[in-house]
């Protein structure tokens, strides 16, 4: 015979009501002027006071944008590392608009040669002439090595971990 126990889920469970004390926060401002203490205050702060700053303009979002990139190359290295590669699929897929899979460590490993061939497909190079005759990058060319330089900080991130 099975028995079955009822559960209310209605009600909280006493155990997982523990509040965490931290302790107090506190933060050293250096700089000169306003807009260097500013700075140095973003630049050194978490994830979440980055993600918020990210929306302000100025040099202060822009600072907090640049140090989100690095938190999230270090997230997408880190669950490289563990074998979850859908964050860098992702993140490849948004800045070339194409399929891409990586099925395991071996094709995640041979991901910048993958795109190194790509790039050497690329019709002149990936360059084009301007009317002045200066040769000029193309769209194409530039989200590809944006592609690579991505790909070389996850594997070596990764592999420092």
């Amino acid at each position: 015979m099975l028995n079955f126990e009822l559960v209310n889920q209605a009600q909280p469970s006493t155990e997982s009501a523990e509040v965490t004390v931290y302790g107090p926060a506190s933060i050293v401002v250096a700089g000169k002027t306003l807009t260097e203490k500013r700075i140095g205050v973003v630049s050194n702060a978490g994830l979440a006071a980055q993600a918020y700053l990210s929306a302000q303009k100025g040099k202060i979002g822009k600072v907090a944008r640049e140090g989100l990139a690095l938190h999230g190359e270090a997230l997408i290295a880190s669950a490289a590392r563990r074998g979850n590669y859908k964050p860098l699929c992702e993140a490849i897929a948004s800045i070339t608009g194409e399929t891409l899979t990586i099925s395991n460590r071996a094709s995640f490993e041979c991901l910048g040669d993958r795109f190194a061939d790509k790039l050497a497909d690329l019709k002149n190079g990936g360059y084009t002439t301007t009317k002045d005759g200066i040769e000029k990058s193309t769209s194409k060319r530039n989200g590809l090595m944006q592609v690579m330089a991505l790909i070389r900080e996850v594997q070596s991130i990764a592999a420092s971990m």
